[in-house]
């Protein structure tokens, strides 16, 4: 129930801020998309296998920030992450549904980001 309640108020914001920008380094930037764990192979760590998770988007997003890299005019896709366990185990749940992500947006900047924005998701609900 509290999820449901957290979501629909979080569905309120997004309409409401869906002609702007995610700002970067900012608490509390939502997206909202289909998670998906992407494949990826490093070749220049020797071929080395990483995954990600990718929230694939409905509309375009764009990043605004100070740095250059903080500035995205238009992606479909976020790579997410959490430092927080029970969101990763929440996430990893989650893989192929609609998921509506809470949390810091930052632009790519290391070879290990796999989309041009990055959120470091600070909580997570899945969407029917």
């Amino acid at each position: 129930m509290v999820s449901a309640l957290f979501a629909a108020s979080l569905f309120g914001a997004l309409d409401a801020a869906a002609a702007e920008c995610l700002k970067a380094e900012a608490e509390r930037q939502a997206a909202q998309g289909r998670l998906e764990r992407v494949r990826f192979i490093d070749v220049d760590y020797g071929n080395r296998v990483e995954f990600a998770f990718i929230l694939n988007l409905a509309k375009p997003a764009c990043l605004e920030g100070e740095d250059e890299y903080d500035r995205i005019p238009s992606t479909l896709k976020i790579h997410v992450f959490s430092m927080d366990k029970a969101i990763d185990r929440r996430l990893r749940a989650s893989i192929g549904r609609q998921v509506l992500a809470i949390g810091w947006a930052f632009g790519e900047h290391t070879a290990h980001h796999r989309a041009p924005i990055v959120m470091r998701v600070t909580a997570a609900t899945v969407l029917p």
